[in-house]
């Protein structure tokens, strides 16, 4: 009962951010320009967006079915597919991303999957898509520096790579905690991640080859907000995107919100503000962007039902069965 509570008042504390943050945003706009922006993108260009971050999600996927791979627990492609829509669908309508993760969970184990390889997985994979979207930054830093003139936001975009690598590396030391520690659950599951993490890191292969799936994943949310521009008739390039994007994303990761709402509209408005793009425009554009990742993951919501239904069935014949043993 405890850590349901618990667990309800993080997801509230998260809600309330959210709707304060998206208040916030909102509260600094024209908020009937933004609506009207928002409405004012044509179909095609809402389908062509649902289309690429349908794409990501497959990329996604794939990292995951070669994740369990290495980690000897081998499912289909279709199945590493299916836990990954399902995580994405309760990810981005329900509560946050832990929330999706632990869909994800249920789903793997659901095919078979021991409990801690699964959690292991999705774990790990969380860390090689957060290192993807680190390594993307520190790749475009020199141009973003050149792009970002306010020390402000220079010393911050310092700082938040600095953070992340400093995350990473002590990923590959949690499994070195004293037996004192790795009697709780919590470290014991962290220190198995952490000696995953470095099985795979020793071969350079397939490192690259996870790591460019993770870049692949930033790189779709890029072509996503520029469709989305191109949409609005917003002058703005691809590569100003490539630069500006993945701070915002990195910042809609903060377990602050639900699905990183309320946190990317304000941060995606401070971004593309740098290089002359109205707040209506860059709070239309995440909004947009936010339904469309709803939509694209609207399979996930489909397969939960349809897993969920055919669990009852079959609970309810296995009852059904039990009575008429009994009348006999």
């Amino acid at each position: 009962m405890i850590p349901d509570m618990r667990r309800l008042l993080i997801d509230a504390a998260r809600l309330a951010g959210s709707v304060a943050l998206i208040w916030f945003a909102f509260s600094r706009i024209d908020t009937a320009r933004a609506f009207e922006l928002l409405g004012s993108i044509p179909l095609g260009i809402v389908a062509s967006v649902i289309a690429v971050l349908t794409l990501q999600i497959f990329v996604a996927a794939i990292r995951v079915h070669r994740l369990l791979a290495l980690n000897r627990s081998p499912v289909s492609l279709l199945l590493a597919t299916d836990s990954v829509f399902v995580g994405i669908f309760f990810s981005q309508t329900l509560i946050s991303f832990i929330g999706g993760d632990a869909m994800r969970v249920w789903r793997l184990t659901a095919a078979g999957i021991r409990l801690p390889d699964a959690l292991n997985t999705v774990l790990l994979d969380r860390i090689v898509g957060f290192a993807g979207l680190i390594v993307l930054i520190a790749i475009e830093a020199p141009l973003l520096l050149v792009m970002v003139s306010a020390p402000a936001m220079t010393a911050s975009i310092a700082v938040t790579l600095i953070l992340g690598i400093g995350g990473l590396a002590a990923v590959f030391m949690v499994d070195r905690l004293p037996d004192s520690l790795l009697r709780w659950r919590v470290c014991r599951v962290a220190a198995g991640v952490s000696s995953l993490a470095k099985s795979i890191s020793r071969n350079g292969i397939e490192l690259a080859y996870l790591l460019g799936l993770s870049v692949v994943v930033q790189v779709t949310n890029v072509v996503a907000i520029y469709l989305i521009a191109h949409g609005l008739h917003s002058p703005i390039g691809f590569l100003e995107l490539l630069v500006l994007v993945p701070p915002v994303m990195l910042l809609a990761m903060l377990p602050i919100s639900v699905a990183g709402w309320g946190v990317r509209e304000g941060a995606m408005a401070a971004a593309l503000g740098l290089i002359g793009v109205s707040a209506e425009q860059s709070v239309a554009m995440s909004v947009c962007f936010g339904l469309c990742f709803i939509v694209a993951g609207l399979p996930g919501g489909i397969t939960w039902l349809v897993a969920r239904k055919t669990k009852g069935n079959k609970l309810g014949q296995a009852g059904g069965g039990e009575k008429a043993g009994r009348a006999e």
